[in-house]
């Protein structure tokens, strides 16, 4: 990396440039640099460096803040304008406040007070410290007046507290090194304290305005390192516009091209002016003058000086500080002052240098010039800044975990949004899907019913207008029927044998099913009973165990609040005990403990009962209508015996509601196949019928309305008879079969959508020429181009069967591929919106990683990792949840405006698989 010189600094170091640079010395003996003209042989400056004195370190932070105010009154004095930088809002307006005339007067009389003591005492080593004055070492804001009188009275030094005292004013000439004609602003300064300005957060309504003002004679301007960045100050300050507006109109009427000329030149044409041709404008032309006059001070003062209260742990803020002065070529310095006791130096190793001048007594008032401290500060900030690459490197390390995951989810969306044809990304994302999850559902100990339920959710039996596409559970079903069709003899009456028998079995897998989870879950409650009873009674022996230290100690309970916090112990929500009950407290607690664990067995058997008794009649959908009070008095396995007797008996009366001589299953059958002779096999009747049975009405008394009703029941669940029928296939096989059955149903659902968009177009008159110009190139595939531009222009009423067919295939492709677009962005809008919350989650709590020894950062990338992957898994799963139950709306809108249909634009929704809108023509089935 090569620095860049500043313009300046690379003219001036150019052989034949005009500049030359110059190194000189201050008053103090600080070097500076500035250039001047090469062909001047007084070298008189032209342009300036800054000059960037040496830091300035101090042992405590009330002695640096005595000499910052110090230099600013001096300054002040002068009249040269100041920039004085502090690290926060709170340390600028404490400086503030030291700039008052109250505390400023204070230190006055401190400095006094000791330059009277080293002159009577004739002190020769001023760096020492002096025991007597050392009470003067307090803060300003804790040192009184009275107490500088009553030490200056101890020490027999005779001192004038009135500071405009002649003798005073001469002292403080020389301490502040003040020349004559400034004693003047030095007394009004002293009177009422330093005119300044605060530039922090809180006034950053006023930021333009004090920084305009910020370069004047004599300005003071107090601000945060960061406060006022971004704007140049001028020396001078800021020009009224008015002023330099009316000063204009004024070499205008003298004949001036004045708003081609520079300030400078300004002056000198009104120097040479009159007083009586400035006419109304004397005023105005007076402040110009005034502020030309100044800014010339303000150059041969040395331009704005900075003061820097605190160093930075970064140097670049410092160095932005600094760079606040000698702008554009301004004269301009500044300066550091450090106490051992900021927070940089605090904390690497200020107090080993704090130790070493307290052994060597030096004064607090006495600066430290050394290059160990100056390194000590450099090698301070260097740790600090190292420090912070650090964490910002370790930020970054997690941030790159997320950023990667982030590209490639983007990366993702963006092939969504720009790839025309997704089916074959759909199609991948179903191959795997299932590939993952078949075995893992065939592999559960329930059986493979469980995927059977889960194929039902995702695609539902397709219903639309005379079209039928079965579901896996009902493919396997109507393929278990075809197999029992005889070869000779296949009639509707043996068709009807088939049917029974199929929902007999159905009911028998169901029951199968129902009564064995019922017993598992009856065997578990009876663990979960007596856990939760010891768990009480354990409560009940620490209760009686400190009962008796309760009711005869210092300050006893009550025993009805011993009561009350018995049942509590015991859990027994509603129940109270009887007055006697509460006696038996003091009386007989054995007896009352044994009362107790008859409630809590009561309880918990009448309680687990319910939920048993709940859970059943809600899976069955009917009472066991069992009476009140039947189970009183029973043990857990009386319990168990007697409902798994009613749930039997509640089976047997349902199997005689639907299979019975009057049942409903085989009365609705009988009524369906009353027109037919046939054993039937084509697939939308065999969906008909197997629907028809499954599901069913029946009477029932609604509670709230106190009227009789018809309510739609499930009679039937196929998918545990399904489950059977898939025996020993193998999880390939199955694979294969499900991949095959949702392809053709994804096939149905394009026909769906082809056809309700072609009614669309169709409704509204619009033609193939019409449509979106991206669908002409699949027109064109799929017609031939010459055929197309044949048809483009007619309505599509008038086209052929086939050319027809094609146009529907054609628009029923587009409209699902755009179904995918819309499900695949929604799905990753939403899911990673959740992801991102839940990672950032992760990030917060994986430091407690660290405790168990373990690096958080390793833990994070692979937890991470494994909720990235999940985060696709579930994408995928959202996608293939919704892509095969959206339906076209009611198709037959409203014809719209000719020439508005753009492209065939029909909603889609939700429509329950079983609905059967109207709207357009039969089309061919799908095996």
């Amino acid at each position: 990396m090569l620095p860049i010189p500043t313009n300046l600094e690379y003219q001036a170091s150019r052989p034949n440039s005009p500049y030359i640079i110059i190194d000189a010395k201050d008053e103090q003996g600080y070097r500076y640099t500035y250039y001047a003209h090469r062909d001047d042989p007084q070298r008189r400056p032209v342009f300036w460096k800054r000059k960037d004195y040496p830091d300035v370190v101090y042992r405590t932070v009330e002695a640096k803040l005595r000499a910052i105010t110090l230099e600013i009154l001096h300054y002040h004095i002068l009249g040269r304008p100041q920039l004085v930088g502090t690290t926060s809002v709170e340390h600028s307006e404490h400086l503030s406040n030291r700039l008052e005339a109250d505390l400023l007067r204070r230190l006055m009389f401190v400095q006094i007070l000791r330059d009277l003591y080293q002159e009577i005492n004739k002190v020769e080593i001023t760096e020492r410290a002096i025991p007597q004055l050392a009470p003067l070492n307090k803060p300003l804001e804790q040192l009184e007046v009275n107490e500088i009188r009553q030490l200056a009275r101890s020490l027999n030094i005779p001192m004038s507290f009135n500071l405009e005292d002649p003798e005073n004013i001469a002292r403080l000439r020389r301490i502040l090194e003040i020349p004559p004609e400034n004693e003047e602003r030095m007394i009004r300064a002293l009177q009422g304290g330093i005119p300044h300005q605060v530039l922090n957060a809180r006034k950053h309504d006023e930021e333009s305005r004090i920084i305009a003002r910020a370069g004047a004679f004599g300005a003071v301007t107090i601000a945060t390192n960061m406060a006022g960045r971004g704007v140049d100050i001028k020396l001078g300050g800021e020009l009224d516009e008015e002023i330099l507006g009316d000063t204009n109109r004024v070499l205008e009427r003298a004949g001036y091209d004045a708003y081609n000329m520079t300030n400078l030149e300004r002056r000198d044409a009104l120097l040479r002016m009159k007083p009586e041709d400035f006419s109304i404008y004397e005023e105005q032309v007076r402040a110009f003058l005034q502020y030309m006059d100044e800014m010339e001070k303000v150059r041969e003062l040395g331009g704005l000086h900075v003061i820097g209260s605190e160093r930075h742990e970064a140097r670049r803020i410092d160095n932005q500080l600094r760079g606040r002065s000698a702008r554009q070529g301004d004269p301009g310095s500044s300066r550091f002052y450090l106490s051992l006791e900021d927070d940089l130096m605090r904390l690497f190793g200020g107090q080993q240098v704090t130790g070493l001048l307290e052994r060597l007594k030096i004064d607090e008032s006495i600066p430290i010039e050394s290059r160990l401290v100056g390194r000590l500060v450099e090698q301070s900030q260097e740790r600090v800044e190292g420090s912070n690459f650090d964490v910002r490197k370790h930020l970054l390390e997690y941030d790159d975990v997320l950023n990667a995951q982030r590209n490639r989810i983007y990366e993702q969306r963006d092939r969504v949004f720009t790839k025309e044809d997704l089916s074959e990304d759909i199609e991948e994302m179903l191959r795997v899907e299932l590939q993952q999850r078949i075995p893992q559902e065939l592999n559960n100990p329930e059986g493979p019913w469980r995927l059977l339920a889960y194929l039902e959710d995702i695609q539902p039996p397709i219903s639309w207008n005379d079209l039928r596409y079965p579901s896996f559970t009902m493919r396997l079903l109507i393929s278990e029927i075809e197999r029992r069709k005889p070869a000779e003899g296949a009639t509707a009456a043996h068709l009807r044998r088939v049917l029974l028998e199929l929902a007999e079995n159905a009911f028998a897998a169901e029951r199968e099913h129902v009564m064995k989870s019922f017993n598992e879950l009856l065997d578990k409650t009876a663990g979960t009973i007596e856990e939760q009873r010891k768990e009480r009674l354990d409560s009940l022996d620490a209760f009686f165990e400190t009962l008796e230290d309760r009711l005869e100690g210092e300050q006893p309970v009550r025993p009805q609040e011993l009561a009350e916090e018995l049942l509590t112990l015991a859990r027994l929500p509603g129940t109270r005990l009887s007055n006697e009950q509460v006696r038996w407290l003091t009386q007989d607690p054995q007896r009352l403990r044994e009362a107790i664990e008859a409630m809590i067995d009561t309880y918990l058997l009448n309680f687990n009962a319910s939920r048993m008794v709940a859970a059943l009649e809600r899976r069955v959908g009917e009472s066991l209508n069992l009476r009140p009070g039947q189970l009183n008095g029973m043990d857990w396995n009386e319990i168990a015996d007697t409902l798994e007797r009613e749930a039997e008996a509640l089976f047997d009366r349902i199997h005689e509601r639907l299979f019975g001589p009057a049942g409903q299953i085989t009365r609705d059958l009988d009524s369906a196949l009353e027109k037919t002779d046939d054993y039937l096999t084509e697939p939308d009747q065999l969906l008909d019928l197997l629907s028809m049975m499954a599901t069913g009405s029946r009477l029932v008394f609604d509670r709230k309305t106190h009227r009789q009703g018809l309510l739609q029941t499930t009679r039937l669940r196929w998918v545990y008879l399904a489950a059977q029928l898939l025996g020993e296939v193998s999880p390939q096989e199955i694979t294969r079969q499900v991949l095959e059955h949702l392809e053709g149903a994804g096939e149905v659902l394009q026909q769906i959508f082809g056809a309700v968009d072609a009614m669309v177009l169709q409704q509204n008159r619009v033609t193939l020429r019409q449509t979106d110009p991206r669908l002409h190139t699949y027109f064109k595939d799929a017609l031939g181009e010459e055929e197309f531009e044949q048809v483009a222009d007619l309505p599509l009423e008038s086209l052929s069967e086939e050319q027809r067919e094609i146009v529907e295939s054609v628009l029923g492709w587009w409209r699902q591929n755009e179904i995918y677009r819309q499900l695949l962005l929604s799905a990753i809008s939403e899911l990673w919106v959740d992801y991102l919350t839940r990672v950032e989650a992760l990030r917060v709590s994986i430091g407690l990683e660290a405790y168990a020894q373990r690096d958080p950062l390793v833990q994070y990338k692979a937890r991470a990792s494994e909720m990235f992957t999940t985060l696709l898994s579930e994408i995928r799963s959202a996608v293939i949840m919704r892509m095969f139950n959206l339906r076209p709306r009611q198709a037959g809108a409203a014809p719209a405006a000719e020439g508005a249909m753009a492209q065939p634009a029909p909603a889609v929704s939700n429509t329950p698989a079983g609905s059967n809108d109207r709207g357009t023509k039969k089309r061919r089935h799908r095996h």
